[in-house]
């Protein structure tokens, strides 16, 4: 091509070009172009596909990590779901191990207290027998069967009275009977009292019965008073030793009749007497607190309103301070060197 045929195309002179250039050059001119905007066009498919190419590779790629993602996060929840299943599977067979330990347990502490031929043993089954009593699933089985065991050991010649090994016999079964912590299976441990009665009542042993009922108030009465939340659940609980202090005054160190007021009011003066002697001889004991939980039933408005408490209350309050065991002596300073 011609310098004036470029120049002429560079500033798109149309009537310049047809005067300068032939009919030969204008026609290889369009050839050249149409080849050379075909390889464009080639060019700009190539590049177009080359960016889809690349985008679809890169929402693959995106799509990959989604996936990824969401079979991550599902694997978790499922080992999450997986691992709580097993927790509960290992949790019930953990309850159920247990259960069957506490049968098994129960079975063999009531093999001890029923063994006939050795007092040993059933007194040793008497002290195992206290720790289902205050298992709430095994309460009511270990309270009836200490029940039952009471009249098996208060059962025998009456008019010879208890001896050693069955009065320890019948302390262990009043003491395993109180460690509950509910009122109401404390209410009917104390009517267990009548057992004690029936044997009065065909012994007359004053003495004998006299000490068993110093144990009931002792060692019920006592425990309600710092396990009941009101009087007159107390007063469920001391009911049936009441009732047999008005039936059988002697055994309590009463004459006449003695009414429930005066009845209730001795029940006091024979706890307090209870923890006198015990403070005595251990120069502590877990008085102090059931006077303190006593005072503090007997603070309650109910209470104050109440006529037949108040005279045990009395009593109980005066005698709060004494019961108070004497505070340790400061330890002595070790001399200087």
């Amino acid at each position: 091509m011609t310098a004036p045929t470029q120049n002429d195309l560079d500033k798109s002179d149309a009537s310049a070009l047809a005067t300068s250039a032939t009919a030969d050059e204008l026609e290889r001119l369009k050839l050249a172009e149409e080849v050379l905007s075909l390889a464009r066009d080639r060019k700009r498919n190539t590049s177009r596909w080359a960016l889809i190419s690349q985008a679809l590779v890169s929402v693959l790629a995106v799509a990959g990590m989604l996936i990824n993602a969401y079979q991550g996060a599902s694997a978790r929840a499922q080992q999450a779901v997986q691992r709580q299943a097993d927790n509960d599977r290992w949790n019930k067979e953990f309850q159920r191990a247990m259960r069957a330990d506490k049968y098994r347990a129960f079975f063999e502490t009531s093999v001890l207290a029923t063994d006939p031929g050795n007092p040993d043993k059933r007194l040793v089954g008497y002290a195992l027998l206290q720790e289902f009593v205050v298992d709430d699933d095994y309460n009511s089985k270990a309270t009836l069967m200490l029940e039952e065991s009471l009249a098996q050991e208060l059962r025998g010649d009456a008019r010879n009275g208890l001896d050693e090994a069955h009065r320890n016999a019948v302390l262990a079964i009043v003491s395993a009977l109180s460690e509950s912590t509910d009122c109401h299976a404390l209410e009917r441990a104390s009517r267990s009292i009548d057992r004690v009665a029936r044997r009065h009542a065909t012994a007359a042993d004053t003495a004998e019965t006299t000490e068993i009922f110093s144990i009931y108030v002792r060692r019920l009465v006592g425990r309600a008073a710092m396990v009941c939340r009101t009087m007159k659940d107390l007063d469920q609980v001391r009911r049936p030793l009441v009732e047999t202090l008005m039936k059988f005054p002697e055994i309590g160190g009463m004459t006449g009749k003695p009414t429930m007021v005066e009845a209730n009011t001795h029940l006091a003066s024979l706890l307090i007497e209870a923890c006198r002697d015990e403070l005595s001889l251990t120069g502590g004991n877990e008085c102090a607190q059931l006077v303190g939980k006593y005072v503090e039933l007997c603070n309650q408005p109910a209470t104050a309103a109440a006529k037949d408490d108040q005279p045990g209350c009395a009593a109980i309050k005066a005698a709060a301070p004494s019961l108070t065991p004497p505070p340790a002596p400061a330890p002595t300073p070790a001399p200087e060197p």
